[in-house]
């Protein structure tokens, strides 16, 4: 697992975050049409030339989102891999992920609802480097960042602090 910058998995993200941003608004619009006593008219929405800068907006929303979204964070063990793997594998589990796979220097997790895979648009793998100490985790941000405080509170070193 490098650290390499994967242009083909970014320009999947751009494409997949332009269409599930184009379906929001397209949801919003038609709530308020559907809302409107009057016949709906996209102008009474939006000034005219809005159109242009809602484009904009979006494609370059689609741009940036998957470069701040996703992350690689070091968690740093007191012990090995092997004696923690356990108690890793068990937060995991609790907050509803599974193995889908495991490799000589790798574990990768996916949540296990359908309906968040979805809203996720399939992007919810979390993938654990487990080639070194500290090990990475690579995934969504909010995921990784929220599973590596639970791993470094859970894995810390309580013989010293009693």
């Amino acid at each position: 697992m490098g650290t390499n910058f994967d242009f083909k998995r970014y320009l999947n993200r751009v494409i997949k975050y332009f269409i599930y941003l184009s379906i929001i608004f397209i949801l919003i619009v038609g709530i308020f049409s559907l809302a409107t006593n009057k016949e709906f008219n996209f102008y009474n929405l939006f000034r005219p030339g809005t159109g242009i800068q809602l484009a904009v907006f979006i494609v370059v929303m689609s741009l940036i989102y998957p470069l701040f979204g996703y992350v690689t964070k070091k968690v740093y063990l007191n012990k090995s891999y092997e004696d923690d793997k356990g108690t890793i594998n068990d937060i995991f589990i609790k907050n509803r992920y599974k193995i889908e796979c495991e490799g000589k220097e790798f574990t990768k997790y996916r949540h296990k609802s359908a309906l968040i895979r979805t809203m996720r648009m399939f992007e919810d793998a979390i993938i654990v480097d487990i080639s070194d100490n500290p090990i990475k985790l690579k995934g969504p941000r909010k995921d990784v960042f929220r599973l590596s405080r639970m791993i470094e509170y859970a894995t810390r070193d309580t013989s010293k602090e009693e």
